[in-house]
């Protein structure tokens, strides 16, 4: 039987009520303060500057005088949570939809939003750009409509892409190359440091409606990543062998025609499959890949992965951006 202490020992329990009201203060304001840092952990970042006015001279700079930037559109993103510890914050910010032309007569549509800084964005526009460049002038001009799965100058993720990295181009290594990969990512971020600060300078800011294509790969540490999916139709054997070879021909001569146009520059990687590579191609192969680094075929022109590739572009490149 549960007897209260103030019952057998007169006094104790009166003794207790203070501890007890400690202890249920205590309690009471954890959980308060639990609650309210809960709270405030989920508040959304919000950012509200008007970057079209804000930055008004510098984006004509980047974009010309007749750029023309569409609505503001709010995005919002809800914080995630997780019992691990895992936290995600909300965010709440502004984009605008900017629409240019660059001296080819190639229109662009670039994506401002007032959560990054100008130097940042910068170089996202520089991917998108020269991405959606390399596939109208070399790919879609070039070849029927169809050839390639899904190839598009407006969608820069589909089955078949033209990716744009900048900076090293080393992104895996082996357990024996583990401290040359932690210095190609201390040289990167060294890179990346200058290179923000040199954009956020008005007389460095890139200038997208005029982009100097034909000696990028001299000013950024630029790798160009085609990826080209047949669109496989109904052919017999002997069509199938004679369409991809074809296309192969092709490629290759584009692949010639971008290191000429860039000066015998560019770093151009261009791999080509069948169905997205479910399908061989017609000498059973899954994929063919071809390489150029600083002007030069790298590797021999049998189709074969170069493994070797990005590890050679990072030195080919120091001493020039890092």
């Amino acid at each position: 039987m549960h007897v209260l202490p103030g019952f057998l020992y007169p006094g104790k329990g009166k003794k207790l009520k203070p501890l007890i009201k400690l202890l249920l203060s205590v309690l009471f304001i954890y959980a308060a303060v639990s609650t309210c840092a809960s709270y405030i952990k989920n508040i959304p970042r919000k950012y509200t500057e008007d970057y079209p006015i804000l930055y008004k001279e510098q984006l004509a700079i980047m974009f010309g005088s007749d750029y023309e930037i569409g609505e503001k559109k709010t995005v919002k993103i809800e914080a995630e949570n997780c019992d691990c510890g895992y936290h995600v914050d909300g965010l709440i910010y502004d984009e605008w939809d900017i629409t240019y032309q660059d001296q080819n007569g190639f229109t662009y549509t670039q994506t401002l939003n007032n959560r990054q800084n100008l130097e940042s964005q910068q170089i996202e526009w520089l991917k998108n750009q020269l991405s959606s460049y390399y596939k109208q002038k070399y790919l879609l001009d070039r070849f029927p409509k169809g050839t390639f799965e899904s190839l598009s100058a407006e969608e820069y993720f589909s089955a078949s892409y033209c990716f744009i990295f900048i900076g090293s181009p080393v992104g895996s290594y082996t357990m024996d190359k583990e401290e040359e990969y932690n210095r190609t990512k201390e040289k990167n971020n060294q890179y990346f440091n200058k290179l923000w600060q040199s954009l956020s300078e008005e007389q460095n800011m890139i200038h997208f409606y005029n982009l100097d294509y034909h000696g990028i790969f001299q000013r950024f540490p630029i790798e160009v990543s085609m990826h080209l999916s047949i669109d496989e139709v109904d052919l017999s054997e002997t069509g199938k062998k004679t369409h991809e070879e074809e296309i192969r021909e092709n490629i290759l001569a584009i692949m010639e025609d971008i290191n000429r146009d860039t000066d015998y520059t560019c770093n151009l990687t261009v791999s080509i499959t069948s169905n997205k590579g479910q399908n061989d191609l017609c000498d059973g192969s899954k994929s063919w890949r071809y390489y150029i680094l600083r002007g030069e075929w790298f590797g021999p022109k049998d189709g074969e992965y170069q493994e070797n590739y990005d590890w050679e572009l990072f030195y080919a490149l120091e001493g020039i951006f890092w």
